[in-house]
């Protein structure tokens, strides 16, 4: 709902802006007064004015370096309506949106923010296909996690000297599997980060991993078993940009994400010229 609000006080200052150069600075006449254009310039200004100014800006820069076509928002809807089915209308009603139209923007401006943070981010052939051999397959694992390295080797070598696997994720794992030895379940391609999904699904039943590092912390994995999917995937060249991007996304940092879009803007170069603002961006002037 915030992002609407936004979108629409947006509007308002557009408006508002564009009618400056009108000779009639009056905005509303009554019998008990009127308001003209600078006062309620500055009502707004003292109100929404950071975060309506933070927006425009944000979306002009971006704008201006990323392109999001018509017809990429347009399948993207479409996609997200066929999955959501029935429910697509009551999804929006419950994240604060009033029509699609403004669904449609907050979209837009999360594409032009993923096109910011996936800029410098890698995903190779190979990552693609290895995703869709995977999602083809499910893989049954405990885990143990731990913070460093050197831990995860020394566990490693407990449990290559004949230590049961789920005793030691029981005393040393981190996460919330540890009262369940470690116990992972089933999962197949893309439930994991890739750098667990990659070693989970190169070891055969009843093999361990190397010590696996990801970000959040060093892992020890043990195969229990593999098994077929249950499922049926469109082709590979039907699949490939939706993978492509589902990588890309586990890739970004959700913590840093902010920070990527703060640096895309200082490169631009933002000089804000209203005394009351221009402390937005670090951009006052000398």
């Amino acid at each position: 709902m915030k992002k609407v609000v936004l979108a629409l006080l947006t509007t308002s200052i557009l408006i508002l802006v564009a009618c400056n150069g009108d000779s009639d600075d009056t905005v509303m006449e009554s019998a008990a007064g009127d308001i003209t254009k600078d006062e309620f310039y500055e009502e707004l200004k003292e109100r929404h004015g950071e975060a309506v100014l933070r927006e425009m800006t944000t979306r002009m820069i971006l704008e201006s370096q990323y392109d999001i076509s018509e017809e990429e928002l347009d399948q993207e809807i479409e996609d997200f309506k066929a999955e959501v089915g029935p429910q697509f209308e009551q999804f929006l009603a419950q994240q604060g949106f009033e029509n699609e139209a403004e669904f449609r923007e907050a979209l837009y401006m999360s594409r032009l923010e993923f096109e910011a943070a996936t800029e410098d981010l890698d995903v190779t052939e190979e990552d693609v296909e290895l995703r869709y051999e995977n999602m083809q397959k499910e893989v049954q694992a405990r885990h143990i996690l731990v913070d460093d390295e050197q831990t995860a080797q020394e566990i490693l070598e407990q449990y290559e000297s004949g230590e049961d696997f789920a005793e030691l994720a029981e005393e040393h794992s981190t996460d919330g599997t540890a009262q369940l030895g470690g116990d992972l379940g089933y999962f197949t391609g893309g439930d994991m980060v890739m750098p667990f999904e990659r070693a989970a699904f190169s070891l055969n039943e009843g093999e361990v991993s190397e010590p696996v590092e990801t970000q959040y912390g060093w892992h020890v994995i043990l195969v229990e078993n593999i098994r077929d999917a249950e499922v049926e995937l469109d082709s590979l060249e039907e699949m490939e940009d939706q993978i492509r991007q589902d990588l890309l996304t586990a890739q970004v940092d959700p913590s840093e994400l902010q920070l990527i879009i703060e640096q895309v803007i200082n490169d631009a170069d933002v000089t804000i010229h209203d005394e009351d603002l221009n402390h937005l961006f670090g951009s006052e002037e000398s």
